[in-house]
């Protein structure tokens, strides 16, 4: 900054600071505007500056009564409101606007002791990004050449922005290090603005270095542990041998292949010793591993969120964690799971019906399931699954058979891909006769059991910044289910006679998360699912009722019960059709909290929801006038297995109701709309 600039800026400024002599900390800031910022939006500018507008009267009433749960009000500063022209026009220039003119105006209200604040702002041109140079890639291979000059974030046509050269520095260094060249420096990057076009030549500059490969690899078990893995079984799970270039992106994924073995307590990779002479450069690599018991046999205790509703957990289970060596790893499992226990009318239960009783529903499953880590690469793992399942219903018990063949591989960092063929044998017993002839109706043709082949496949890209309690980044699933084709084509399973399913079913999943403030306080989540199963080539049964989708509960629509909602004769028949969407506002009211006795305040949060959706028999019989709404609010406390969840639900709008009676704004609000109003508990988020 010349010195006739420097003179130019305390000639502005100077009246400032003098005001500011009689106004400091007396006149709160009402309100900051910016005026002429045709480009860049107010909320970019705002998060420049360090003068902020007041709180409202509600968080000032707060912060009055304690400073953890409220927000303080703001009074203006002159020397922060100087320091603020210089930031705004910095930031300006760093999104190329080299020519920008920043101008503020101020208002005082000496009866009201407020101000306000007017940034006026003219942005002139943006200089655009005409050339980019690197230099460094003469004597290089071509596949490094390539790397470099892939998946650039700089474009050619795009305005210059700082943010993005400097990201693009990292990606370069990043490039050659993942090529082997350990030491390379880039320099920081050049950008010449001509004045003719006011546009910029970027020139980025590096020294790649020496050149390096994997050397020797040297596999350590912790000594404290008795358990002993194959060393054999460890190397192959690594993405690098040696004589491959050195990779940083390898060594990282090589510890990711290990972990998910799952027989692991600790994994590190680390580099022990590197070489350089005229005719070898390599980096020998240490493998560290702790390997866990093989054998356990844990009781089990607890609770979890199946179907959408809390459930109570009772089990038992086994696992061997290097079945027959290879890591291979087999577990069997019983397991009672009571749902919704809170609902459960146990003078019934015990007096009279006994577990056939409607409010009892429960699922009792038996399985083993055994899995091969390394299935035709060290990205694939292969599954086998054997279940007897008993699930008992408000209505109906569903005896099911299940062998279940899968295969897991992991596409990329963030993709995942399931293949999954299932052969299910599913049979129906009614609970109530009365019932019985018109759900068999529905539901299957005869009373015989349905023997199902289904084939699925999955794919999902999950990048959240964390799994149980995330806060930025996106989840997305899609799955394609297909079942009848292999008996249609064998005239019958294994020369069995029994009905089966033929249909397509679709479902996808979106989940989205932001966190506006960057310390986690304020979290938005969202989520969308929509489904559809139809029946094709004339299916000789319907779709299996375990195939279906629901609705309602605590993952669900949150204004009813789970499986109580649907736009179907029965709700807990379920239906082939199916959308929701779901908005959350979680909210860490008490983060900079202590204890209150013995409750840690900063792990409690609340929650406030929206819920949409519904099920309909077929997607053609959807209807707008028939999603169902819900909110209410929540809380939760995070613990090492995730938040325990506590929502409220009530219904906004209940298309099943009388027509005058739909709307919550119809209904008296204590007495109907908070009295039909649903609890719910659940483990983890909702998503």
């Amino acid at each position: 900054m010349g010195r006739y600039t420097v003179f130019f800026l305390l000639m502005v400024l100077a009246p400032l600071a003098l005001v500011g002599q009689v106004q400091s900390q007396q006149y709160e800031v009402e309100r900051i505007t910016f005026v002429g910022n045709a480009t860049l939006p107010d909320d970019h500018l705002r998060s420049v500056i360090q003068t902020r507008e007041s709180p409202n009267w509600f968080w000032k009433t707060l912060y009055s009564i304690s400073a953890k749960i409220g927000e303080k009000a703001e009074y203006f500063d002159p020397l922060v409101f100087e320091t603020d022209y210089l930031l705004l026009t910095n930031y300006y220039a760093d999104q190329g606007f080299f020519h920008a003119s920043i101008d503020t105006s101020l208002s005082f209200d000496d009866e009201r002791k407020r101000m306000r604040a007017t940034f006026l702002i003219e942005e002139g041109p943006r200089s655009m990004v005409d050339t980019i140079q690197y230099r460094g890639l003469a004597m290089l291979p071509d596949d490094v050449v390539e790397a470099v000059r892939t998946n650039t974030l700089v474009k050619l046509g795009n305005p210059f922005v700082l943010q993005t050269v400097n990201a693009e520095v990292r990606r370069i260094f990043t490039a050659l290090v993942n090529k082997g060249y350990v030491n390379v420096h880039v320099a920081n990057p050049t950008a010449v603005r001509y004045t003719s076009t006011n546009n910029i030549t970027l020139i980025f500059a590096f020294d790649p270095g020496t050149r390096f490969h994997f050397g020797n690899v040297i596999v350590e078990q912790d000594t404290t542990v008795k358990e002993r893995i194959e060393e054999a079984v460890i190397t192959r799970h690594l993405d690098f041998v040696p004589g491959d270039y050195y990779s940083e992106a390898k060594k990282l994924d090589s510890e990711r292949n290990l972990n998910r073995l799952g027989v692991f307590d600790r994994v590190t990779i680390q580099h022990i010793q590197t070489e350089a002479s005229d005719t070898t450069r390599t980096v020998d690599m240490l493998v560290f591993v702790r390997p866990r018991p093989f054998h356990e046999l844990t009781p089990e205790l607890g609770v979890n969120d199946e179907k959408n509703a809390f459930n109570l957990q009772f089990g038992v289970g086994y696992s061997n964690r290097n079945f027959f060596g290879g890591a291979r790893n087999f577990t069997s499992r019983l397991r009672l799971n009571i749902q919704s226990i809170q609902d459960v009318d146990f003078s019934r239960v015990f007096g009279r019906t006994g577990l056939r009783d409607t409010t009892v529903i429960s699922t009792l499953d038996f399985s083993t399931q055994m899995i091969q880590p390394f299935f035709i690469t060290n990205k694939m793992s292969l599954r086998w699954t054997v279940s007897a399942i008993l699930e008992k219903d408000k209505f109906y018990y569903l005896p099911i058979l299940r062998n279940r063949l899968g295969i897991a591989a992991q596409m990329a960092q963030f993709t995942r891909t399931f293949v999954d063929w299932n052969l299910e044998r599913i049979s129906y017993t009614s609970i109530d006769a009365r019932r019985d002839s018109a759900i068999l109706a529905r539901l299957t043709l005869d009373r015989r059991p349905q023997f199902n082949s289904i084939l699925t496949f999955t794919m999902q890209r999950d990048k959240r910044d964390d799994v149980f309690s995330p806060s930025a980044g996106f989840f997305h699933s899609g799955t394609i289910e297909e079942a009848g084709l292999l008996p249609s084509l064998t005239g019958g399973l294994f020369g069995t006679d029994l009905p089966y399913s033929r249909y397509i079913k679709l479902s996808v999943v979106g989940q989205w998360y932001s966190n506006p403030d960057r310390e986690r306080r304020l979290i938005w989540a969202t989520r969308v699912r929509a489904g559809f199963a139809e029946l094709y080539g004339g299916s000789p049964a319907p779709v299996p009722l375990i195939r279906r989708f629901f609705a309602g509960g605590s993952g669900s629509v949150r204004g009813w019960k789970a499986r109580d909602l649907g736009a179907v004769p029965t709700p807990f028949e379920g239906g082939t059709a199916m959308f929701e969407a779901n908005l959350e506002t979680r909210w860490h009211l008490f983060k900079d909290f202590g204890k209150l006795w013995i409750l840690e305040l900063p792990k409690l949060s609340t929650v406030f929801f929206y819920d949409v959706g519904n099920v309909w028999t077929e997607v053609k019989r959807i209807r707008a006038s028939e999603f169902a709404m819900a909110t209410g609010l929540g809380l939760r406390f995070d613990t090492i297995a995730g938040p325990l969840r506590v929502d409220f639900g009530f219904r906004v709008y209940d298309p099943r109701a009388p027509e005058g009676s739909r709307w919550f704004t119809k209904k008296r609000f204590f007495p109907e709309t908070v009295a039909d109003g649903v609890l719910h508990f659940g483990v983890g988020h909702t998503f």
